[in-house]
């Protein structure tokens, strides 16, 4: 990726923060909770790898498999749990979940 590819991928994410290293990049991206969570995380990718990435390849290191959509079932229907207000959220921390496993019967 070149300085000019760089420069546009954050344009277009500016979402993600970045800070120098002697040797790499720090990379973070503020709307996933996972950084939100801890401002000292944030994904580390060595300049001479950052060289050989697309735009795409640098954003899935980033993201880490974390942007990903989360649905849940209430009452018969699926809600995306992105779009939930502050107080639904606590909600669904909240819930009491129960795991179920497969037993076989003998007659």
């Amino acid at each position: 990726m070149t300085s000019q590819e760089l420069d546009q991928f954050f344009e277009s994410h500016q979402h993600i923060e970045w800070a120098d290293d002697s040797d790499a990049v720090l990379f973070r991206n503020t709307a996933l909770s996972w950084y939100q969570e801890d401002q000292n995380r944030a994904t580390r990718i060595e300049k001479w790898k950052l060289d050989t990435l697309s735009s795409a390849d640098l954003l899935a290191h980033i993201n880490r498999g974390l942007d990903i959509e989360h649905i849940t079932r209430v009452t018969g229907y699926f809600a995306k749990t992105h779009s939930f207000n502050p107080g639904k959220r606590a909600e669904l921390k909240e819930r009491h979940r129960v795991s179920i496993t497969a037993t076989s019967c003998n007659d």
